[in-house]
């Protein structure tokens, strides 16, 4: 079995239900299972508060936690990106040749506002060309107003679109790509699912400790490789891309995983699409 381990976030994360719903008593018996302590998980939860995507009623094992809207968007957001990343692998997302341009310039009494875009625009892949000017090849207004809101993007992004782009070092597509969003930046990120898919695979029955970490270490290897991931269009990267496979390769370990335990909530958080077809 693979050494990495999950992260307390991720053991989180991965205990909600459709509903939004997690109880407690699961999360920290998925939390024991994956080798983690209670303390560490209980500071993942304050911060996953702290930070607007859950909110938490009661305490101890009998309380539970609850997505909140921002946190539901979020998710939402992630199973996009997961969508998009095997759609361009499966040349079902052909890039349109255009950049777009995002820029904005917030008053410093709006500063959050300021602060939210930045953090939205790197976390959906954008690459910064100067102060206030992100860069990247997907259409991002819709995402950027679920990740930040409506009054926000209306009253201080403006955006443009752009066939040629050229500057300091690149001026093609390609050397665009490799300027801003350096190819061994991203191979980096997928290290660690690469070593996770070359562990031996976990045989072992329904919901054993041993499978159940397992998985979430997969799962975290996963996650955080697309954190990391800008996810281009294929044109923009040399071929073959290293990350399309070891997504394809997860996607054939994780629909194997779900056939030893079909119903086992946490798994369920984590498919890509079509993993369960796989």
């Amino acid at each position: 079995m693979s050494e990495y381990q999950a992260a307390p976030r991720t053991v989180v994360e991965a205990c909600f239900d459709p509903q939004g719903t997690a109880s407690l008593a699961y999360v920290y018996d998925l939390a024991a299972a994956a080798g983690l302590a209670d303390q560490p998980v209980r500071l993942a939860i304050r911060r996953l508060e702290a930070a607007g995507v859950l909110r938490q009623e009661g305490r101890g094992r009998k309380g539970r936690l609850l997505l909140t809207d921002a946190g539901r968007l979020r998710s939402d957001t992630d199973v996009r990106l997961v969508r998009l990343a095997y759609a361009q692998d499966a040349g079902l997302a052909p890039w349109d040749g255009l950049w777009r341009l995002h820029t904005f310039s917030v008053p410093e009494q709006r500063r959050p506002e300021r602060d939210a875009l930045r953090t939205a625009l790197t976390r959906l892949g954008a690459a910064p060309l100067a102060p206030g000017a992100y860069l990247s090849p997907h259409d991002l207004l819709a995402e950027l107003v679920g990740e930040t809101s409506e009054s926000t993007v209306g009253s201080y992004l403006v955006t443009a679109e752009a066939t040629r782009l050229t500057g300091p070092g690149f001026t093609d597509p390609a050397s665009v790509a490799e300027r801003l969003w350096p190819a061994a930046d991203t191979l980096a990120a997928y290290r660690p699912l690469a070593e996770a898919l070359a562990a031996e695979p976990v045989g072992t029955d329904h919901g054993s400790p041993a499978l159940v970490a397992s998985a979430l270490g997969l799962a975290d290897a996963f996650s955080r490789a697309l954190e990391h991931d800008p996810l281009l269009p294929p044109e923009l990267r040399p071929a073959p891309w290293p990350p399309a496979r070891l997504r394809h390769a997860f996607r054939e370990r994780w629909a194997a995983i779900r056939r030893q335990a079909p119903d086992l909530s946490l798994f369920r958080a984590f498919d890509p699409p079509g993993a369960e077809k796989a």
